[in-house]
């Protein structure tokens, strides 16, 4: 199987995908540039992270706050937490919505948000105060002319999209440099990221839940397919 990860930093995700004998091509859609930030006045009772992003471009500021119970929105970001030396992570629930929820069921009532200048909107639970600072800012990149060149020609099973502003960016660019949708594959982490994509594709395939181990039977299931054509 022949996929493309599109996801920025994608050197850890890219080496657990061909640790399972898959051919990767790597073709960031977002590059991560850190932005200086400033702690809050207040003490927050917990630390939320929607992006492992958030957690790589924090920094030193950041480590203030470990000794607080952190909420990753899915495991990439847990992975990246508890590698930056975090040690109460807590699942978040996969969405925004989710891991403000799962706060608030927590029982905190306010909690520092380390997120990027892009994020998803999400409903804030009532009894919850969110302390939002932006520690980082996604800028989108092109799409590499060799990974047209695959794509065009067919030879990728599927590409792996992250998030609705990736994906909806990818569409734009497959569409600019005239490649058939039809040639191109997608797997997404989440209803959302596909809906953000649209249609037209040779295939599309879901997570289950919005982690890399379901990520990675999505994206197979639309190899197999591709097999069996």
């Amino acid at each position: 199987m022949h996929v493309v990860v599109t996801r920025p930093a994608p050197g850890a995700t890219a080496a657990r995908w061909r640790g399972r004998g898959v051919t990767v091509t790597v073709a960031p859609l977002l590059s991560i540039v850190a932005r200086a930030w400033t702690p809050p006045a207040g003490a927050p009772q917990a630390v939320a992270f929607t992006s492992a992003n958030g957690i790589r471009m924090a920094g030193v500021g950041a480590e203030a706050y470990r000794h607080l119970p952190l909420f990753a929105v899915g495991d990439a970001t847990a992975r990246a937490a508890t590698a930056a030396g975090w040690t109460d992570v807590r699942d978040g629930g996969g969405t925004a919505v989710a891991l403000f929820a799962a706060v608030a069921a927590a029982g905190f009532t306010t909690v520092l948000h380390l997120g990027g200048v892009e994020r998803v909107a999400a409903v804030i639970p009532p009894t919850l105060t969110v302390v939002v600072r932006e520690v980082y800012a996604a800028t989108l990149l092109d799409l590499p002319s060799h990974v047209a060149t695959l794509l065009d020609g067919g030879r990728v099973d599927a590409v792996l999209l992250y998030s609705p502003r990736t994906a909806a960016h990818f569409a734009a660019q497959i569409d600019a440099v005239g490649i058939d949708r039809g040639h191109v594959a997608i797997a997404a982490l989440s209803p959302a990221v596909a809906a953000a994509a649209g249609s037209g594709w040779r295939g599309v395939a879901v997570a289950v839940t919005p982690d890399d181990a379901a990520l990675f039977a999505a994206a197979g299931s639309l190899g197999l397919r591709r097999a069996m054509a």
